[in-house]
């Protein structure tokens, strides 16, 4: 039986579109606001209500706002507004500043999961007015500025078809001349809780499964994270009536959007003993719509493990799946704090960048019927999935 056949995926599916449209009924969760503090705790309230404990681990930052200007007009060669997000930590330009832009180079984001175009705006006298960082596909989104970037200084998103634009007429001589004004910037500290739940299992084994559940300021993610977050509180359900074999921490992580501060803590948190328990992470970030998967893991015998297990359940259920998977993995996610301090760990996502850091990642048919797919193949590779080899940390290389 396929996916599109089965009933109780129909079911699922339906009660993961309800789950959604409550979860972003508590709006934008992002770290340290409102929204996620709502949204904790309409979690918490959920997973107690079928016997599971919920530990919460405050995770601190410091804290930032995104303002409610982010403007950026070409006054030359063509008079026009280019949509512009104003990226994490970006700092402000202290009213609307004028500039000519210059051609800078690729800018790597999330190390170098994303590879985008950057442009410096400089004032007549030299200064820097702001940067502007040209997306590699889709429209404007917002990411987190890298780790070393100047946050005194405007930081704003465009997207890929503006910066092609941008580019194309630098390159024939002709001088372009924008006016910006963004008004983000530090605030005091902000803070959100990672949500544990230990599920114990009927025998032997340890798997950490985790979801962010923040979100940007600009969106109420349904792609992401909703789906992810919607996924493991179903499998929480699932597991209070028939539990895995394997013990499972199912971790909702807060601050993955802030260079993934929540799993940063819990990692740094965590003894060298806790960690060596993990036999693996398995991270579900962003189920959209449709049928490409993007499936990494590493150590690299893990990640062709993995990769087997998910095609062996998508044989029988997903015949129109197209699977694609890396190594080494990408850095832009939660298993990447895992990955880092050596604990073998796996990424899953239906990839559906267009609704990135998106105001109309909203909840839809195609997300939920995915989350309802997802939910079984979790529970498929926690029961098929043998502990590791561990390999050293990776290196610089």
């Amino acid at each position: 039986m396929t996916h599109d056949t089965d009933p109780a995926a129909a079911q699922r599916a339906e009660r993961a579109y309800d789950d959604l449209v409550a979860l972003v009924q508590h709006g934008p969760r992002f770290h340290g606001t409102a929204g996620i503090a709502a949204a904790a705790d309409w979690l918490e309230q959920r997973l107690t209500a079928v016997g599971w404990p919920v530990a919460r681990q405050p995770v601190t930052l410091p804290g930032w706002q995104p303002g409610s200007v982010h403007r950026v007009a070409v006054q030359q060669p063509i008079a026009r507004e280019l949509p512009a997000w104003p990226m994490l930590w970006s700092g402000s330009t202290g009213g609307a500043r004028r500039g000519t832009v210059e051609a800078v180079g690729p800018q790597g984001l999330w190390g170098d999961s994303m590879v985008w175009q950057k442009f410096v705006v400089r004032a007549d006298d030299g200064d820097v007015v702001a940067y502007l960082h040209a997306r590699d596909d889709g429209p404007a989104a917002p990411q987190p500025l890298p780790s070393g970037s100047d946050h005194d200084v405007a930081h704003l998103a465009i997207g890929r078809v503006d910066g092609l634009q941008l580019t194309e007429w630098i390159a024939d001589g002709k001088p372009v001349e924008v006016e910006i004004e963004a008004d983000g910037g530090p605030v005091d500290a902000a803070t959100s809780d990672n949500l544990v739940v230990d599920v114990p299992g009927t025998g032997d084994g340890s798997v950490l499964l985790c979801a962010h559940y923040d979100t940007f300021f600009n969106t109420v993610g349904a792609y992401d994270n909703g789906s992810g977050t919607i996924a493991l509180l179903q499998l929480a359900e699932r597991w209070a009536a028939a539990p895995p074999v394997s013990s499972v921490r199912l971790v909702f992580f807060t601050a993955e959007e802030w260079h993934l501060g929540g799993s940063r803590h819990f990692v740094d948190s965590a003894s060298s003993d806790e960690l060596d328990a993990i036999d693996y992470v398995l991270n579900v970030d962003g189920l959209g719509r449709g049928s490409f998967v993007e499936a990494f893991g590493a150590p690299e015998a893990f990640s062709t493990a993995f990769r087997g297990a998910l095609l062996q359940h998508a044989a029988a259920t997903r015949p129109d799946l197209e699977l694609v998977t890396r190594f080494p993995p990408t850095t832009g996610t939660d298993d990447a704090s895992f990955y880092r301090a050596g604990v073998p760990s796996a990424f899953l996502t239906f990839n559906d960048l267009h609704r990135l850091h998106q105001p109309d990642d909203e909840p839809n048919r195609g997300i939920a019927a995915n989350v309802a797919w997802t939910v079984p193949l979790v529970e498929h590779l926690v029961a098929t999935l043998a502990r590791p080899t561990r390999a050293a940390p990776p290196g610089v290389l």
